[in-house]
């Protein structure tokens, strides 16, 4: 792919016209740009810029060649992640954990064993 910039001379909306139909009957021809405020005609694709010129001065054209080079490629965007409306549940590393409950960190386990060693209490 090439970026071709040439300065162009446009008078008037028929000279645009020319000048658009001129370029995008090029074979390889991706993207034809007009500005008219700098009369600065930009084309991207795998064209030769010598037939770019060539085309221009058969409709009367006089093309300077401003740039030629890359296209610059796309921006991308970053992706956003999705917010979590609720907070995560803690991970059990065993199946015999689930299913899930109501995990509050408030909850106390209480052991204690009697003194004879004969049992034990789980609160």
């Amino acid at each position: 792919m090439t970026k071709v910039e040439m300065q162009v001379d446009i008078n008037c909306g028929k000279c645009k016209n020319q000048i658009m139909q001129a370029v995008t009957e090029l074979e390889g021809v991706n993207q034809v740009v007009l500005d008219e405020e700098k009369s600065l005609l930009t084309v991207v694709g795998t064209m030769d810029p010598i037939c770019i010129a060539e085309q221009l001065r058969k409709i009367k054209q006089n093309p300077v060649v401003v740039n030629i080079g890359p296209p610059k490629p796309p921006e991308a965007k970053p992706e956003k992640k999705p917010e979590c409306c609720k907070p995560c549940l803690p991970y059990y590393h065993n199946t015999c954990d689930l299913p899930y409950y109501n995990y509050n960190t408030r909850d106390m386990v209480s052991v204690s064993s009697y003194e004879s060693g004969s049992g034990c209490t789980i609160v």
